[in-house]
């Protein structure tokens, strides 16, 4: 094969180009900035492989022995017995922990940061942020030396671009409830034993991160806050008596003036600060309601025109002095107890996708109480402040934050077709928590199985809205979350080497030897994918293909990999910054290179446990998952690497005629 020949045809095919930061042609600037705020989630609704489920399909799922894409009964059940026993294992496990204590992982959230990039420094104030990763994608044709990462060599490859939306007309409206359905994890006992140690501080210390979060966001745009005409008026605690569903804060003489206007601000029932450009960031909240916060203190507070809110730097130093005033920081000898700052952080950076899926955060009604705690156990907050840079990237982005927190169900051995039965054995365990809304065991299973993903769910599951957990039902069931809307379960091999938790077959090592004529039709699909990595059209395929093909089927330009091609691998990621007429190429290595601190032995445990003996299951496996997920294999199957369709290459013998295939407009 002509070496410059196939390199020329597989750059024009894939696109595989780099747009220079200085270019001056306009056509190409707009090919990276987006001509609006709008959201660019539709773009990921597969509409060539929706399928329109025929009556004469039955609901459930029923093996066959001798079929191309029907599971045989036994694997079947195999598949479901051993994901039952796997995940009651980790049921056990959580049960097995002390009431107030979660996996020691969870202590240090910068376990979700390995190669997350930081928000540049100089952030646009208006519109869009624009990024896309480079990948190293090896040449098996190049025998060189390791080639320098620059614009014009082919082996880089830029992916797919991400939007990050950077302000909203409104915050995000939270609540406090007095229904002991939306408590924190349940009712809190009346001691001090309780979860993370003190769950009455979780509205007000995430309110005080959600400030301190926003306000750095700001300072990156070189933005200034105000404060509203919106604030709480202090009450004087000589005279001041409280009322059935106040929550008070009593101050006393101890807190600033400063500190106190602070609180009166973020706490009031409406926003109480505002930015000099309109608009506010990802993570600005409010609490309304019929339940109110109350200052009460001893001194006098005055607002006017001349008070300038704190920095993020300052309100830092605020947070830090509530948590000892109230005895909010790290329980001693409570190595797994989770502290209340660390658990309103978590909370805090979720508040972005309970605005993208339109859920209201619910808190319970704290009873704060005066406990003084060490100044220097609190320490670890600075630091999660000078980290906000990376955990912003992400957080933002409820997109890729929705690929992480549904990867807490992907299974690495698990085929397409047998997706069914993985999915109900999961749902057979944890129903019961579903059904009692007992988000702290629930929390406990997802952090034991994927701590790096468990993370996050601890923080949707920390802002007490339980509608979530009928998501979590709803996509065990039918593959997707939410009826009418696009599922945010589409893996992003980009953000899965952001955190380092895989979440699909593409970001697995390829097997394929390379004597053999047969190649697995995993292995010959992820080199395709390599072809195709600016591709959105589509969302892609989680669960891993099954089956061999034989090797002359396979599109001749892909042959040099299948036989020698090394594995794709993420380089770093890219800001475009767009100023006047030009880009501004803003290159970040990620959390792991620029500060050495990534965690890297955190345990994901993705083995199945064996069975001695297969037994039947007692349950109804829906069929959806299995065949959805077998049909977006088939269509990816059917696409060559210029993005050319032709059933013939399916390798499916027969498939064409197959009942699942029936209605199913994929091969239009």
């Amino acid at each position: 094969m002509d070496s410059q020949r196939f390199r020329i045809q597989h750059w024009i095919r894939t696109g595989k180009h780099v747009i220079q930061a200085d270019h001056k042609e306009s056509d190409r600037v707009r090919s990276i900035v987006p001509a609006s705020n709008a959201d660019t989630s539709s773009s990921n609704t597969d509409v060539s492989a929706t399928s329109t489920t025929s009556s004469s399909l039955p609901d459930e799922l029923f093996g066959a022995d001798s079929d191309l894409l029907i599971p045989k009964p036994a694997e079947i059940y195999r598949v479901f017995n051993q994901g039952r026993e796997t995940w009651m294992q980790f049921l056990k496990s959580a049960e097995f922990l002390p009431r107030n204590s979660f996996p020691m992982w969870l202590q240090d959230p910068s376990i979700m940061l390995q190669d997350i990039p930081a928000l540049p420094e100089n952030l646009p104030r208006k519109g869009v942020l624009v990024g896309q990763p480079l990948w190293h994608v090896p040449d098996p044709e190049y025998h060189g030396e390791d080639a320098q990462t620059n614009d014009w060599d082919l082996q880089y490859v830029h992916g797919s671009q991400k939007h990050f939306c950077l302000s909203f007309s409104k915050p995000i409206n939270c609540c406090l409830s007095i229904q002991p359905d939306f408590s924190y994890f349940g009712s809190a006992p009346s001691s001090d034993d309780r979860p993370f140690g003190s769950p009455d501080g979780l509205s007000l210390l995430t309110l005080c991160w959600s400030y301190i979060i926003s306000v750095r966001f700001l300072e990156l745009q070189g933005i200034r806050v105000r404060y509203s005409h919106h604030y709480l008026l202090p009450k004087s605690a000589k005279t001041f008596h409280a009322q059935q569903g106040d929550v008070v804060l009593s101050l006393g003489a101890s807190a600033s003036p400063a500190l106190l206007r602070w609180l009166c601000a973020i706490l009031a029932p409406n926003p109480g600060w505002f930015s000099d450009e309109g608009g506010f960031p990802p993570w600005a909240a409010y609490c309304s309601g019929d339940v109110q916060f109350v200052i009460s203190t001893n001194k006098t507070v005055t607002f006017s025109n001349k008070e300038v809110p704190p920095t993020s730097a300052q309100a830092t130093d605020f947070l830090i002095q509530l948590c000892v005033f109230y005895g909010l920081g790290p329980k001693k000898g409570g190595a797994r107890n989770l502290p209340p700052a660390t658990a309103a952080f978590l909370a805090a950076l979720t508040l972005p996708f309970y605005r993208h899926v339109n859920l209201q955060p619910h808190f319970t009604i704290p009873t704060l109480k005066r406990r003084a705690r060490d100044h220097g156990q609190l320490e670890f907050i600075r630091q999660y402040v000078s980290d906000l840079p990376y955990y912003m990237t992400l957080s933002m982005d409820p997109r890729s934050l929705g690929s992480v927190l549904w990867s807490i169900f992907w299974q690495p051995d698990i085929e397409c077709n047998v997706v069914s039965p993985w999915l109900s054995s999961i749902l057979s365990v944890i129903r019961p928590m579903i059904d009692s809304k007992n988000l702290v065991t629930l929390a406990k299973v997802f952090a034991i199985r994927r701590p790096r993903v468990g993370i996050w769910w601890l923080g949707v599951f920390l802002l007490g809205n339980h509608t979530v957990l009928d998501w979590v039902s709803r996509y065990l069931e039918t593959l997707e979350e939410r009826w009418g809307f696009a599922s945010m379960a589409t893996p992003d091999p980009a953000v899965a080497a952001w955190t380092g938790s895989p979440q699909s077959f593409l970001d697995e090592m390829y097997t394929t030897p390379c004597s053999l004529d047969h190649v697995s039709r995993a292995d010959f699909l992820r080199h395709r994918y390599n072809f195709r990595l600016q591709d959105t059209t589509s969302p892609l395929l989680s669960w891993r293909p099954f089956g061999y093909v034989a090797k002359d089927t396979i599109e001749l330009d892909l042959w040099p990999w299948l036989e020698r091609g090394a594995p794709r691998r993420y380089v770093h990621w890219v800001w475009w910054i767009k100023k006047g007429n030009s880009l501004v190429r803003d290159t970040q290595l990620g959390f792991r290179m620029d500060t050495g601190r990534f965690v890297a032995d955190v345990p994901d445990q993705l083995e199945l446990n064996r069975l001695n003996q297969l037994s039947t299951y007692n349950t109804n496996i829906k069929l959806a998952p299995s065949r959805e997920s077998t049909l977006r294999m088939i269509r990816y199957c059917i696409e060559d690497i210029s993005g050319d369709r032709d059933t013939d290459i399916s390798s499916i013998s027969g498939a064409k005629f197959h009942p699942w295939l029936k209605y199913w407009r994929g091969l239009e």
